[in-house]
């Protein structure tokens, strides 16, 4: 019977110019010592770390190579050496442990690792040695970073800001130098946004829309080789980077480094050209921290589903938006969800779907989830299927947990047996201190890895406490359900906890539509449907019924 093979190769970014290690020679390689073997190749798979790395278990290849094992398309898995599969050692066990379970062996071309104790330990050894030195690889591009940064450089890792291109000093360091005409660009923003379009104040995202008709290229447009991955269209702004732009310090010349993911006080400052003044850059943010203290200020209404409620139409979010409602003798606002593709927010859309009364939605929503709240089993029965779907989706991780597990209790009965060794005195120190070293190694790898897998399922996952919180806030709503309907921050923390998500739609049968989705199950809502709304308390209370279907 004919042996069949995969080759896998992966690439690291500093070793892709390199002779046998890019992946063209990795791949050669392989499939020169599978001939020599007599195998057949059903399959050559080649990763390229941009994106992902070579720590992660979700690497897409490596993704193909366990779906094509789980469903038996091969016999054996050809990887150059331990290093290509991966530079830590714990994913390294678990992969091939997971691969070995389901019939598939690992062949490595630079390394023969027999199946005993003394192989298994030479290959503990190798990939610890490949985790090493990939820490110290990041630990010496890191210092070497910032060295030069407190040397005068200017280091970019994506893109520089808009505005500026990288260029050489007078003295020869790394700089920010003008980009004269993206500078035009950068002076009209600020202009608009401080003084005004003939006389008129000009928001952020109408600055981008401006900037989008006008067909005015954003950096990643004009860039022949483009740093990140581009979202938009052609010459299509977007309010969060007209933002940037107005916020940033880079255009009255201070560029920082390390703002990505460190405290203030770490960031390191370098002079660079400046583009306006400075006046007119405080003008700009004394505007911006205006407009979010009126922001702020408009949030004294109640939104029940901020951040939990789209367009249907065009996919946009939709924010709350209060409308100014004056009588014959009195005033007051009416509450709706508004799409941002219909109010200038999103460049280069305009969506005409008609604002939703936020009391209608509201109502609908919340009294669609007091159904489960107020009903003991049929809560129940919704997170238990929601549980169940969660494993389901998290097999493949509590898989890798199980063998993790495993590959811990084969390790700590190894340090046992180790001391027991010790113990006896049948073997010289040297060697047992040299394999405690190593045991320890792997199962503080292992350990780690346990932790990390452990806190992404938590993270997928409707914890015990959280149900608990969930069935003791059903509990309060069927103790005192006209206190806790009016219990705003209390509703808003179960929206949260249930994941909902409305759609609004609009159709020629029913009208205004939400289509409403959570952990629990989901379901199509009209809204002429909801009767009897009124406001009670500051939250809107319903009286209508509906029909629930679950996932």
């Amino acid at each position: 019977m004919t042996i069949r093979a995969v080759t896998y190769a992966r690439v690291s970014g500093d070793d892709r110019s390199k002779d046998g290690r890019n992946l063209s020679g990795q791949l050669e390689m392989c499939r020169e010592y599978s001939l020599e073997q007599g195998w057949a190749i059903v399959a050559e798979l080649a990763e390229d770390d941009r994106g992902a790395s070579g720590a992660s278990f979700e690497l897409p290849q490596l993704n193909k190579v366990r779906e094509m094992a789980r469903h038996k398309e091969f016999d054996v898995l050809v990887v150059r050496e331990i290093d290509r599969l991966s530079r830590k050692l714990a994913k390294q066990l678990v992969v091939e442990e997971e691969l070995s379970r389901m019939g598939v062996r690992i062949a490595y071309v630079l390394a023969d690792y027999d199946n005993s104790p003394e192989g298994r330990l030479s290959k503990h050894i190798r990939a610890t040695i490949a985790e090493y030195e990939r820490e110290k690889i990041n630990e010496r591009m890191i210092r070497g970073r910032l060295s030069k940064v407190r040397a005068g450089h200017v280091l970019v890792h994506s893109t520089p800001p808009y505005g500026y291109e990288i260029g050489k000093s007078e003295n020869g360091k790394s700089t920010l130098v003008i980009n004269e005409i993206e500078a035009k660009i950068v002076r009209t923003i600020f202009d608009w946004y401080v003084n005004g379009d003939n006389g008129k104040r000009v928001t952020l995202g109408e600055i981008a829309a401006k900037l989008t008709q006008m067909g005015v290229p954003t950096r990643l447009d004009t860039l022949k080789n483009r740093g990140g991955a581009k979202k938009r269209g052609w010459a299509e702004w977007g309010r969060s980077m007209v933002a940037k732009i107005v916020r940033s310090e880079v255009y009255i010349g201070i560029w920082h480094y390390r703002k990505e993911n460190h405290d203030k006080e770490e960031w390191l400052p370098i002079k660079v050209p400046r583009l306006i003044s400075e006046e007119d850059w405080y003008k700009a943010r004394k505007i911006s921290e205006r407009n979010k203290s009126l922001a702020q200020s408009s949030r004294k209404h109640q939104y029940l589903l901020t951040g939990h409620i789209w367009c249907g139409k065009c996919r946009c979010r939709m924010n709350g938006h209060p409308a100014l409602w004056i009588g014959k003798n009195k005033r007051g606002y009416l509450l709706y969800y508004r799409c941002t593709g219909s109010d200038g927010v999103r460049a280069n859309i305009k969506c005409d779907l008609p604002q939703f009364r936020v009391e209608q939605v509201d109502s609908a929503v919340w009294n669609w989830i007091r159904e489960f709240l107020i009903n003991p089993n049929l809560l129940q029965q919704g997170l238990t299927e929601y549980q169940e779907h969660q494993a389901a989706e998290n097999a493949q991780t509590l898989e890798r947990l199980t063998i993790i597990e495993d590959l811990l209790v084969e390790n700590r009965r190894q340090m046992n047996h180790l001391l027991d060794l010790y113990l006896e005195g049948g073997f010289p120190k040297e060697m047992l201190v040299e394999k405690k070293a190593r045991l320890e190694q792997t199962i503080h790898s292992l350990e780690a890895e346990k932790q990390n897998l452990s806190e992404f399922i938590e993270r997928k996952t409707v914890t015990a406490e959280q149900v608990q919180h969930i069935q003791e806030f059903s509990k309060m709503v069927m103790d005192g359900l006209d206190l806790a309907s009016c219990d705003f921050e209390a509703k808003k923390r179960i929206i949260d906890l249930l994941d909902i998500q409305v759609v609004c739609t609009v159709d020629d049968r029913n009208g205004k539509n939400v289509m409403l989705t959570c952990v629990l199950g989901s379901d199509q809502y009209p809204l002429s449907k909801v009767t009897d709304v009124h406001i009670a308390g500051g939250s809107a209370c319903w009286s209508g019924r509906h029909h629930w279907s679950s996932r």
